[in-house]
């Protein structure tokens, strides 16, 4: 299989770092570029957290910080859910190797897209503002574009919820409409995917942290992160659960389809209209068994891994 090229725009996150974590060891992905947006917790810590994971995994790959401001008015993030610094009761360190580039986000976002053209899926974990300004800075840049695989959306609301909007688009509206009009074909994991289908249950969580250093961060990451509102304890699987439609989309159900979203009324809420020939593929559906499967059988290739950072290891010990 040919190997899949990324941008990855993420606002790490206890769901993005979970999906980091695995996309950072498997050779399926060839990740050209990070940038880092404005959702979960603040773009200083998000970018700390992905450089930590760079040093912890030996990992060289250029990150760069996105846009503060946002295009809608919506100043909402999600600390009280990830913890102050983002990965639950994980504390990152102050400092890192890793260094993140000092330019503009749009810029380096086109320059990557024009020298693999028609190649990198950019998998937008998070709101669309990094997105956005890079469409309106570069209105060329979407011939560019492969295609977008995006965690967020609710067309069929969640289990506790029937008219959710989801974090990443209500904290940007106006930048996800940008997205669409762009005309990119996009592949959307709403919201119900990663809490309702595909989240792990307390006991799947207490099995993740007996494996190894790796397995006790993710669970130490987990600790805040509980879903609120649902009968019984699980953690949420959204970010890892978009991305993977990328190397096991066999695993997946979707239909095509058009959506609208609402960015004056019910801020962010959108709805799936139908047709075969829609911009969209809203995954509707996954091989839960399967896929989790797999991603514990990639937990356990991680035990031999040769972490790089001495404070990882004391952290986790």
């Amino acid at each position: 299989m040919e190997r899949v090229k990324l941008i990855i725009d993420t606002d790490p996150g206890v769901d993005d770092n979970n999906a980091l974590v695995y996309a950072l060891n498997d050779d399926r992905f060839d990740i050209k570029l990070i940038t880092i947006s404005n959702g979960n917790v603040g773009i200083a810590k998000s970018s700390k957290n992905v450089l930590h994971l760079l040093d912890v995994f030996g990992k060289d790959i250029p990150v760069v910080d996105g846009y503060e401001e946002r295009m809608g008015s919506n100043s909402e993030d999600a600390v009280f859910l990830h913890g102050k610094e983002g990965l639950g009761n994980y504390i990152p360190p102050e400092t890192t190797e890793h260094q993140k580039l000092d330019r503009d986000c749009a810029d380096v976002m086109y320059e990557t897209l024009k020298k693999y053209p028609g190649e990198i899926t950019v998998a937008v974990l998070g709101p669309h503002t990094n997105m956005a300004y890079m469409l309106k800075k570069y209105p060329d840049a979407a011939k560019y574009v492969k295609d977008i695989v995006m965690m967020g959306g609710a067309p069929d609301g969640i289990l506790t919820n029937p008219n959710h909007t989801s974090f990443n688009i209500r904290t940007d509206a106006p930048a996800f409409q940008i997205t669409i009009d762009s005309g990119i074909p996009i592949t959307m994991c709403p919201s119900r995917i990663g809490r309702d289908v595909m989240h792990w249950t307390d006991k799947q969580v207490e099995e993740i942290k007996g494996k190894g250093i790796i397995g006790r961060y993710l669970a130490k990451t987990f600790e805040t992160y509980w879903e609120h509102g649902y009968p019984d304890l699980r953690i949420s699987t959204c970010d890892i659960s978009a991305l993977y439609i990328l190397v096991r989309p066999e695993l997946y159900k979707t239909v095509k389809c058009d959506i609208v979203l609402d960015t004056e009324k019910y801020i962010g809420k959108t709805t799936a209209v139908y047709k075969e020939d829609g911009q969209f593929s809203l995954i509707k559906d996954v091989d839960r068994e399967a896929l989790q499967s797999m991603f514990f059988e990639m937990l356990d290739n991680m035990v031999n891994l040769d972490i790089k950072s001495q404070y990882f290891i004391e952290n986790n010990a």
